[in-house]
């Protein structure tokens, strides 16, 4: 019930919680932990007991509002220790030399690698003996927190579970206290040491009562990189009486940590890393020139990567980009069989210039394509490759402004990319007939010539069957996806109109109006497509709908009027494979669920809608332009520009429209053979399909014994349970931001689109308002 720091056998988790068994490990190795004990679970299961058999719990359990887990911390603050754990703990508590001691919680569920519960459980410090059982009650009551049951809620643990174990510790009288990192949690380099400090107790910090010094150390070289002197405005200190007080800093100024104290202790932190084998974060503390170790825990709230992306500590680093977010706009990773053939028709496109291998220019893995600038340099120059990512993302370009990529030449022969010479050269050889008919020749002759190819291309698309051999069937859909995206003299033609308008009005401070010229363009399908949306949204069959469920009713029963299924069925008929993620062969359509077009439909804002303004935008904008064409004495040439521009542009979309219609026929395909291995009990879900790689579905139709579930968990077993990625990081994990110039009332972000945007801003004065 009752266990030594020093005990010989390390109690399980479910007997201590996270917590003490972490000062048990890390005393029994050797780290310089205080001593202390451990009241276990066990120990309070009589309270538990008592308070789970109250109707205060059961209210709780039916609803766990902030009132009713009031109620029951109330009971849990006032239980008393029976005789047998008074005898018990005074027992262990001989072994104690302090007169002053910390009280701290340590629960099961806390201090985990997916849940740390951080600053939710109460610690009280400087306790002296006849106040131990008070605060040892209270420090117990705080399982019932509000907080800590909400979080238990949102991370999906059973709130009947409460449990908890107390540790009593020998409270070391701290002069200068705080936390580290083994990572550095602002930009999640994994070489950097990061280090919190102030004078006194480190609860100061831990809080966040006060503005701490921060070091940052290279946990390789061993060399302080960075300091930064917080203004330390106060500091906990111990009472003689008992307890704490917080008292102001006469010296905040003065760094609280010499270098060597930084030094020693990144050591100790490096040293937790490599026992834990994890990223960690401790509270630490020094008292008379000694290092202390108080807590050690997995860090929870930081970015692992792709082990498979990593480079070594101290080898040269690669910086990547991640292609998916950059190109489509969309954060969660592509399916298996998605990315597969995203990859490889990238690579396809791009004459082998990118790569999918992990050592490529652009490593795809798990879900996720990196564009490898390190890699790209190697191939194209450090000039073209910065020259190729600016033209995407100005927070890029002032990314890399700040890095110096020729620190980090890429090591060895960067895959894939053997024969891109000569690709590339056969590439340029094939584009410069369709160059030369886009830029001088009849562009209504290329639209045309373009809109024949793309029929033939949908026409075949249609046509695509299920084989016996699903991969051949693949690689001959992305033949016809390499069709789609050949360059055609009628893109030529809108991509040369475009760079001539903006050579036309250079310096002329016109940006937003040439954006609007690019608005409304004939032969975009994705304008096309919305102007349906919003005429469905608009129409008054739809604004008379009630729910998803009268939608799909009166659909299925084609009760709407004549003009609205007119509507819907060239919808259908046309765009109905479209949404969010279409590039991913695993994403749902909207012919196999009409509700997300119900939804669809519902978020579409009809009275304050660009489509209702967007032809007038247009047309002032254009007429702006006009005038300063006049006189600059250019006025012929803007015309014939922009009648240029305004019939071609719009195509640089439908390349892409033919590769979605291809996606989607494959994509039913896949289902039709996940239904198949459903019925034949190898699949439990006909969307597992999407998990395996198009020779693994070929093995899969050839061999019934092909072991389908090995495959998938093999696939599976690298992909991150990750809600936020990074835009830019490096092979050591360090996460890159643009560094922005801002003054006082600046707000930090990046223009996506000329305009203005002005509404009200919401601040969360505390993490718990959210």
């Amino acid at each position: 019930m009752i266990y030594n720091f020093n005990t010989k056998n390390i109690p399980d988790l479910e007997k201590v919680g996270g917590k003490a068994k972490a000062l048990i490990q890390t005393s029994l190795t050797g780290f310089p932990v205080p001593y202390g004990i451990v009241l276990s679970v066990d120990f309070f299961k009589s309270w538990l007991d008592k308070i789970k058999s109250t109707n205060e719990w059961k209210s709780l359990l039916k609803d766990p509002s902030k009132e009713n887990c009031d109620s029951v911390k109330n009971i849990a603050k006032e239980m008393k220790f029976r005789e047998e754990q008074r005898e018990m703990f005074h027992n262990s508590m001989k072994f104690l030399s302090t007169k002053t001691f910390a009280i701290r919680s340590s629960s099961p569920e806390e201090d985990l690698e997916k849940t740390s519960f951080a600053g939710m459980y109460e610690s009280y410090l400087g306790i002296i003996e006849d106040d131990l059982e008070k605060y040892i009650s209270l420090a117990f009551s705080s399982t019932f927190d509000f907080r800590v049951i909400s979080y238990k809620i949102q991370n999906n643990m059973d709130i009947k579970n409460t449990s908890i174990a107390i540790i009593v510790q020998e409270q070391i009288p701290s002069e200068i206290s705080g936390v580290g990192f083994s990572i550095n949690p602002i930009n999640n380099s994994f070489d950097e040491v990061f280090i919190n400090a102030n004078y006194g107790l480190g609860e100061s910090v831990v809080s966040g009562t006060i503005t701490p010094d921060t070091y940052i150390v290279n946990g390789i070289t061993g060399k302080v990189i960075d300091k930064k002197i917080g203004n330390k405005e106060s500091s906990l200190i111990l009472k003689d009486d008992g307890g704490t007080e917080s008292v102001k800093n006469r010296n905040s100024a003065i760094p609280a940590l010499q270098d060597s104290q930084i030094l020693e202790l990144s050591l100790l932190i490096k040293r937790c890393e490599n026992y834990y084998n994890k990223p960690i974060d401790i509270e630490w503390t020094f008292y008379n020139n000694k290092l202390y170790l108080l807590q050690s825990r997995p860090i929870t709230g930081y970015f692992p990567f792709f082990k498979e992306l990593l480079t070594e500590p101290g080898e040269n680093k690669r910086f990547y980009i991640d292609i998916m977010i950059l190109t489509q706009g969309f954060q969660e990773p592509m399916s298996v069989l998605g990315l597969e053939l995203w990859a490889y028709m990238l690579d396809g496109i791009k004459m082998n210039m990118m790569t999918p291998q992990i050592n490529g220019s652009t490593p795809a893995v798990y879900g996720k394509e990196y564009f490898s600038i390190t890699a790209f340099q190697r191939i194209v120059g450090k000039k073209q490759a910065l020259a190729f990512i600016g033209n995407y993302d100005g927070n890029i370009r002032r990314i890399f402004e700040n890095i110096d990529l020729d620190e980090h030449p890429f090591q060895g022969e960067v895959e894939g990319t053997e024969n891109f010479k000569k690709n590339m050269l056969k590439g340029i050889l094939k584009m410069i007939p369709a160059s030369f008919r886009g830029i001088f020749g009849d562009y209504k002759k290329g639209i045309m010539e373009y809109e024949k190819v793309a029929d033939e291309i949908l026409n075949e698309a249609n046509n695509l069957k299920l084989t016996e051999d699903f991969s051949t069937l693949s690689k001959y859909a992305l033949n016809l996806m390499m069709q789609a995206m050949e360059t055609a003299p009628v893109i030529f033609a809108g991509l040369i109109a475009k760079r001539n308008l903006n050579i036309i009005f250079k310096g002329d401070n016109v940006e937003k109006e040439i954006s609007a010229m690019n608005m409304d363009l004939h032969g975009n399908p994705t304008s096309e497509m919305g102007y349906l949306l919003f005429q469905m949204a608009n129409s008054d069959d739809f604004k008379n709908i009630s729910s998803s469920s009268d939608f799909l009713a009166k659909i299925d029963n084609r009760d709407f009027s004549e003009n609205f299924l007119n509507l819907f069925d060239e919808f259908m008929l046309k765009y109905s494979m479209r949404g969010f993620k279409e590039i991913d062969i695993a994403t749902e359509r909207i012919y196999e669920d009409l509700g997300i077009l119900y939804y669809r439909l519902m978020e579409i804002n009809t009275e304050e809608n660009q489509m209702l303004n967007v032809q007038e935008k247009r047309q002032k904008a254009y007429n702006k332009l006009l005038e300063l064409a006049k006189d600059k004495g250019i006025e012929k040439r803007f015309i014939r520009t922009e009648k240029r521009l305004r019939a071609t542009f719009g195509y640089r979309e439908h390349p892409k429209y033919l590769i979605v219609v291809i996606i989607s026929k494959l994509h039913d395909i896949c289902l039709e053979i996940g239904e198949e291995l459903v019925e034949s009990g190898r699949l439990n879900d006909r969307y597992e399909i999407f998990d395996l790689k198009s020779d693994e579905i070929s093995k899969t139709q050839k061999d019934p014994h092909f072991n389908l579930h090995k495959a998938r968990e093999d696939n599976l077993s690298g992909y991150l349970d990750i809600k936020d990625w990074p835009l830019v990081i490096d092979s050591r994990g360090k996460i890159y931001e643009p560094i922005l110039e801002t003054k006082d009332g600046d707000f930090i972000g990046d223009a996506i689109s000329p305009g203005k945007i002005v509404g009200p801003a919401k601040i969360l004065h505390s993490p718990y308002e959210k």
